[in-house]
């Protein structure tokens, strides 16, 4: 795909206004892309984080969790 839905909006755009952009249109899809990116970096540093915060909190719930008579230890 050649071509960014947002590419192809802002030209439409222009062409049925007519009036001019102020920078190219294939630019405003290479702006949305970087937009992203970022977003998913973003995204991506936060992985695990829900794990971690989960493995404190089943501690905290559970200090002797296992400790009790009868307890299995497989």
């Amino acid at each position: 795909m050649s071509t960014t839905v947002l590419t192809v909006m802002a030209g439409v755009l222009a062409a049925a206004e007519g009036i001019e952009l102020p920078m190219p249109t294939w630019l405003y899809g290479v702006i949305a892309w970087i937009l992203f990116m970022i977003a998913l970096g973003v995204l991506w540093s936060f992985r695990g984080t829900a794990q971690k915060y989960a493995d404190q909190a089943d501690h905290q719930a559970h200090p002797f969790h296992g400790t009790h008579p009868g307890a299995r230890h497989d």
